[in-house]
């Protein structure tokens, strides 16, 4: 588990648990470091490099990434984009999750729109908004078909 500093905003149990299992060497507990790269032939993840804030780097075997977002709303170098801002927030459009800048899309708590909810479960279909936007803009010959599993119901055997 790779976290960007020592301390932790987690339920205290929860921290506990997480110190436990690092000491008995269940987990690797990475700290202070941020995702720096991904290394990787094709679609095939093989490692993942990690930088402290004064740009030391480490290389950490990896098949797999699971990214999790904490709740820090700082912009960091985004503010310098020209992104359209409304109080420190990215302002999108809802519908499409797309910025002001054409190709730059963007969800979650860092960003606003009328009638926004701050909510896990809001950026989860905020990412899934922006990345249909996203792949319209990339293959705008190659229509992208949803199946929803209310409506195709749940697979025969």
């Amino acid at each position: 588990m790779i976290h960007r500093r020592e301390k932790f905003r987690a339920a205290p149990e929860t921290e506990a648990q997480l110190k436990a299992l690092a000491k008995t060497g269940k987990l690797d507990l990475v700290v202070p470091y941020q995702l720096h790269g991904l290394e990787g032939v094709g679609s095939r993840l093989q490692a993942v490099t990690v930088a402290t804030l004064d740009g030391a780097t480490r290389r950490i075997e990896a098949d797999a990434l699971l990214p999790f977002f904490g709740l820090s709303m700082s912009l960091g170098p985004i503010a310098d984009w020209q992104l359209a801002l409304e109080h420190n927030q990215v302002a999108i459009d809802a519908s499409t999750a797309a910025t002001n800048k054409p190709g730059i899309f963007a969800i979650g708590d860092v960003v606003t729109y009328p009638g926004k909810l701050k909510l896990i479960l809001t950026g989860f279909a905020e990412a899934a908004i922006a990345a249909r936007s996203a792949y319209a803009l990339i293959h705008p010959e190659t229509p992208l078909h949803f199946e929803y599993s209310t409506t195709s119901g749940l697979p025969t055997t």
